[in-house]
């Protein structure tokens, strides 16, 4: 064969082991990079429902406490023994009101106990103290004192409902769920909880609490997409609990995929999360079993899998480039075995790429740190769902966030350049005290850093935190100003099932406690809280 033959069949063998290294490449990235976006929305998808739950617990813990008072249990006890109220007689207000002068000091006591609490609870609609016919006895709002929501003449049906929720539950709490109220028209989570006396049911307290602050937190999560939505759907009638219009809450479901999805997980015994792709969009399922409540987050898949198609086209053009070196080498070589040298340096330049490539979709490249996804990875599930950090409380894990406040104004007020050089400096001053294969970027404004302690104690792990915060809330030099930039820390300690849900922790910690003062970051032990 002529050596011009021999350049075409080599050239002809080099594009096309190009082009079957670049599908496989492509398949391949493609594929792992799809399950890390899926797997990341649907880690978003745990987390309001992480929010969603702990609401609804902080209800019910309030409630609980609420119903524990002496003065509560000291009024239903007096009314009923007393026999203030005759069951068969339908009461007015006013005559609701005339009758409980009879118990007038039990109530006046209880009257002002409701009022006290009611005051050291975040956005109540009203807690109230009833009798087993739904007389009201005391109210947040005294006005309201008297009415009776459930009349037994009027109402059977409505009041053995409400009862028999009560004392099917094993601890007398019923939660009716998110609604809107009868008496303010506003979206509330109610829940009662029956008081008992002698093994007998002889009144209840109830609960409303609006769930404006909960749609808040839940729409403020940082979703990395333009484009997303998210809703709540309650499976028993098909209705939004949740949804970008507000106009539809409380209406039921037209779409008839969510309607599909509603009678897929509506009969499920436990918990689920799914996912499933239609008409250009991925939804993301977190089906509540205990509250029979599906919560959906919608993204346009171009949006979710937007890093996916980036790798990928970035292969595609590598490919190119490739093929026309490879074609070019081959053109102005002489000697086959020169052209087999290029094709063979061409190769090892080819997997390099790949490798940074790799890297890249582990690594927040501006910091140079792990990124959210990389967190994901190292504290997710393997291939047979067990948790990648295993259970070992003799040496547990410090996770610690540190929280940029007040970030966006830094970019309002001084500009994209100085948050950027806020964001390298507070990421060079995290990498002094701690390995950088520990430290994750899991926000925009946020980094998280994993510990492993060599002994249950997390004693060291706290003080160096607090050093760090002692420089890094020192005043800086950014660009041409000098800063104070104040910080939001928190620690938590996790020897056992340790999840990337450990994030959701540190965010509610944060949260509580505002900004960290005095370089003196809240700490939770988790295997005890």
């Amino acid at each position: 064969m002529s050596k011009s033959g021999r350049r075409i069949l080599t050239t002809a063998i080099a594009v096309a082991v190009v082009i079957i290294v670049t599908v496989i490449m492509v398949s391949r990235t493609s594929a792992a990079t799809r399950a890390n976006s899926i797997s990341h929305m649907n880690s978003i998808a745990q987390e309001q429902t992480y929010m969603i739950r702990s609401y609804v617990d902080n209800a019910k813990q309030t409630l609980n406490s609420f119903a524990a008072s002496s003065d509560v249990e000291d009024l239903l006890a007096q009314v009923y023994e007393h026999g203030v109220f005759d069951p068969t007689v339908s009461y007015s207000k006013d005559e609701v009101i005339g009758k409980l002068q009879q118990v007038k000091g039990a109530a006046d006591a209880a009257q002002n106990y409701t009022e006290r609490f009611s005051a050291t609870v975040t956005d109540p609609e009203g807690i109230w103290i009833g009798d087993w016919n739904t007389h009201c006895l005391t109210h947040t709002n005294p006005g309201t004192v008297g009415i009776t929501t459930r009349d037994p003449n009027e109402k059977a049906e409505a009041l053995q409902a409400l009862r028999d929720g009560m004392m099917n539950s094993s601890d007398y709490l019923y939660n009716i769920g998110i609604m809107a109220s009868p008496a303010t028209g506003k979206q509330i989570l109610s829940m009662y909880k029956a008081v008992m006396y002698n093994g007998n049911p002889i009144g209840f307290v109830g609960f409303g609490i609006f769930t404006q602050n909960l749609r808040d937190a839940l729409s403020d999560l940082d979703l990395n997409t333009e484009n997303t939505t998210f809703s709540m759907i309650n499976v028993k009638d098909n209705t939004y609990i949740f949804c970008p219009d507000e106009e539809m809450i409380g209406k039921p479901v037209e779409d008839t995929v969510i309607l599909e999805a509603c009678r897929k997980y509506s009969n499920e015994p436990a918990d689920v999360v799914g996912d499933a792709e239609a008409g250009g969009y991925i939804s993301f399922y977190s089906y509540m079993a205990a509250e029979k409540w599906l919560l959906i987050i919608s993204s346009p898949s171009k949006e979710v899998f937007s890093f996916s198609r980036s790798i990928n086209t970035n292969l595609i053009l590598f490919c190119v480039v490739c093929i026309i070196l490879i074609i070019i080498f081959n053109i102005i070589s002489i000697k086959q075995e020169e052209a087999l040298q290029k094709l063979e340096q061409s190769k090892k330049k080819q997997q390099a790429i790949s490798k940074n490539l790799h890297i890249a979709a582990l690594k927040d490249i501006f910091t140079d740190v792990g990124n959210r996804i990389k967190f994901i990875t190292d504290y997710g599930r393997d291939d047979n769902g067990q948790n990648k950090a295993p259970d070992d409380p003799a040496s547990p894990y410090c996770f610690v966030m540190i929280n940029i406040a007040r970030f966006s104004q830094i970019n309002i007020q001084y500009g994209n350049d100085a948050g950027d050089a806020v964001l390298e400096s507070t990421a060079n001053i995290i990498k002094q005290h701690f390995d950088d294969d520990n430290i994750y970027r899991t926000g925009s404004d946020e980094f998280v850093i994993a510990v492993k302690c060599e002994t249950p104690s997390t004693s060291a792990v706290v003080l160096e935190v607090s050093k760090m915060l002692s420089e890094l809330q020192a005043p800086r030099q950014v660009g041409n100003e000098m800063m104070n930039i104040p910080y939001s820390a928190a620690i938590v300690k996790r020897g056992t099932n340790i999840t990337p849900a450990v994030i959701n922790a540190l965010k509610d910690i944060i949260l509580n406690n505002g900004i960290t003062m005095d370089n003196n970051p809240p700490y939770v032990d988790l295997d005890t809280y």
